[in-house]
């Protein structure tokens, strides 16, 4: 799904800035401009940081219907609910579950000082309200940006984890790992399938990965051969490897 950001009459240049550096940060490239109230100047490029290309190729129409006239769907962010049917909306995690199929939408966002009106609203296909504190609900534009990008994008920015999930088996031979450790120590029986159903359940909710569960077979291995070096020099002089 391509995303398309459209600014409707911004007021600061600054936040324009703002809005495009989040737009980089989340791989989206597509800013319109419909009639901005300031020119991007200096504040704007100074605040775009690393993303100037974004500030540099965004479009400014006269009409929000030229921003959003090729794209599938158009949702309208809105920080006020419930007054009409136009302004009953979706979360961000709803918008992106219900527009996933979609080759391109628009994000289209309000002026700063008085968001979207009703009969923008109603020129797109769907309404959007980002949860916020009942003590301040509007949030910077930059910010309301930032945060929709996140929802809407989080799973394509997800970096590689050290190492991938262990599986079962894995996880199993570490248990039966500790238990070689635990009968080497001289630990009865009973205490021992406790602490093995312990660790069990412990792993399951450490999610681990296979790097992590090698290192730890490592150490309790290791640990299990000093044990029995000891064990087997009867006088604690020897040790293993």
């Amino acid at each position: 799904m391509e995303i398309r950001v459209v600014l409707v009459e911004p007021k600061y240049d600054g936040n324009v800035g703002h809005v495009a550096r989040a737009m980089k940060n989340f791989g989206v490239k597509e800013l319109f401009l419909v009639r901005p109230r300031a020119e991007l100047g200096e504040v704007a490029v100074a605040r775009a940081m690393h993303a100037l290309d974004v500030l540099r190729e965004a479009r400014i129409v006269n009409t929000l219907e030229e921003a959003i006239e090729d794209v599938e769907a158009a949702v309208a962010t809105t920080a006020v609910l419930g007054s009409t049917p136009a302004r009953d909306p979706m979360m961000p995690w709803e918008v992106r579950e219900q527009f996933s199929d979609c080759e391109k939408i628009a994000l289209v966002f309000g002026p700063e000082d008085r968001g979207l009106r009703t009969w923008e609203i109603k020129l797109c296909d769907a309404t959007m309200f980002i949860p916020t504190s009942e003590e301040y609900r509007s949030m910077n534009l930059s910010h309301s940006v930032a945060v929709t990008l996140y929802e809407l994008t989080r799973e394509e920015h997800v970096p590689e984890r050290y190492g991938r999930p262990a599986t079962k088996r894995e996880k199993e031979v570490l248990v039966d790992s500790l238990d070689r450790l635990m009968r080497a120590l001289g630990i009865d029986e009973v205490r021992r399938d406790n602490v093995r159903t312990t660790f069990r359940r412990f792993l399951a909710r450490a999610r681990c990965t296979d790097k992590e569960v090698k290192a730890l077979l490592w150490i309790l291995e290791k640990a299990r051969r000093r044990v029995e070096g000891y064990s087997r020099s009867g006088d604690g002089s020897g040790g293993g490897s």
